[in-house]
């Protein structure tokens, strides 16, 4: 762990400027520039968080950044990795892995992402719709519709509204399928509810989750009204599931591989901390609430328990590396019309697409531009006073559109696993 935060160099203090001009609004967070001929002050006599990862001089106002915001919010844990023209820059985690904060984090901790996981998820049907399994405008739900449908799940407890036979793949990836959780709140986390509705254990699974929302009615007719939904992944994530024969997430490391992802760099999170991978950080979220397994006991803590984590792999489940989600981006888009698809070599230009996630103890995101940079950030808490992605986008958007990152200074470099390889 360095004993003060890095000094900048001059491209790095530029880059200070450019942040903190990306940051006006938020005054606390103003990174003014030194004096020309001056060394950057430092905001404390050390840094308030542990740093690990490989250093990188030129991005030294990166660093400084990620610090000063981490700890003006008292995030306790942090990964950040940036790619450039498909070669990983930097790697580097923030803060410690457990609660105690005794432990200092290290870029290849995995963490849970969230929403983050939907564009992964995506890749899987985009490359079953590649290979003629199905099309975009194929059927989702056979609900006795002649031409049938993907799954053959039977709404509980009847159908509750015709046009769900009308909802399609192309329908789910763009959030079109008719639902609405600002208007009918978000189906796939009424889990207790569900269960209690249908007479069986809790948490009910994914497949019946769908069987109850199946017998609910729409808010929108499918394709008319583009509203951020998580059934739509929950449903696509049964689809590959079952067209692979495979569980969920051994076909999504398989995605992921294409990327350049190793298989102990991605998987399905699980509910409780007894059962993560010990490369996962603790979730910090002092919130609690009843334990999704046994409603009527012991409450627990909001991220280990109060909702069946391994039931959102295909919409929010899964758990990477910042590292890896930057290669992810690197090589599949990951929102927009194509989002999923394999980005083709000739996708230079102005335009820059990202994904976030959020769930209580989680947040999450992945950034690509057309000009060859992308970027993934995760934290181990949920924003409570403000848009806490946004900025940490802006920030470092504002960093790569300065120039430092095009430094020739600037070397591909890798990081060791916890077996000794390196990736």
């Amino acid at each position: 762990m360095p004993d003060a935060l890095p000094r900048l160099t001059t491209a790095a203090r530029g880059a200070a400027l450019a942040i903190a001009v990306a940051l006006a609004p938020v005054a606390s967070l103003s990174l003014q520039p030194p004096a020309p001929g001056a060394i950057a002050p430092p905001a404390s006599a050390s840094p308030c968080r542990p740093v690990s990862g490989e250093e990188v001089p030129a991005l030294a106002a990166l660093d400084a950044f990620m610090l000063q915001f981490l700890c003006e919010h008292d995030i306790s844990a942090a990964t950040v990795a940036v790619t450039r023209d498909g070669s990983l820059i930097y790697s580097r985690a923030f803060g410690w892995s457990d609660e105690q904060r005794t432990t200092p984090l290290t870029p290849d901790a995995i963490m849970r992402i969230a929403s983050v996981s939907k564009p992964i998820t995506a890749a899987a049907v985009r490359e079953l719709i590649a290979e003629g399994a199905f099309t975009l405008d194929t059927h989702v739900f056979d609900v006795g519709q002649p031409d049938g449908g993907l799954l053959a799940l039977e709404p509980f407890p009847s159908l509750g509204d015709p046009r769900i036979a009308d909802i399609t793949v192309q329908h789910l990836l763009e959030h079109k399928g008719g639902w609405d959780r600002n208007l009918a709140g978000d189906l796939t986390y009424m889990e207790v509810s569900i269960a209690s509705a249908m007479g069986i254990e809790s948490p009910p699974g994914r497949e019946n989750t769908i069987r109850y929302i199946l017998g609910k009615p729409l808010q929108h007719d499918p394709g008319a009204v583009a509203a951020y939904s998580n059934i739509g992944m929950l449903a696509l994530g049964l689809i590959v599931e079952e067209r692979r024969g495979q569980p969920l997430d051994i076909v999504l490391d398989g995605i992921m591989a294409k990327a350049g992802v190793a298989p102990e760099d991605h998987g399905a999170g699980r509910t409780f901390k007894a059962d993560q991978d010990p490369r996962e950080p603790y979730y910090d979220a002092r919130a609690i609430g009843p334990n999704v397994y046994d409603p009527g006991g012991s409450l627990v803590r909001a991220p280990y328990g109060t909702w069946d984590h391994e039931a959102r792999i295909g919409q929010g489940g899964q758990i990477t590396t910042a590292a890896a989600l930057a290669r992810f981006a690197a090589c599949y888009y990951v929102n927009g019309p194509n989002i999923g698809m394999p980005r083709p070599a000739d996708d230079e230009g102005k335009w820059r697409w990202n994904h976030s996630g959020s769930l209580v103890g989680t947040n999450s995101l992945i950034r690509q531009r057309g000009d060859g940079f992308t970027f993934a950030v995760i934290l181990n808490k949920r924003a409570t006073d403000g848009d806490w992605i946004g900025q940490i986008r802006n920030a470092i958007d504002a960093l790569i559109d300065t120039g430092s990152m095009r430094s020739q200074d600037i070397e591909p470099h890798r990081h060791a696993s916890p077996d000794g390889n390196e990736r």
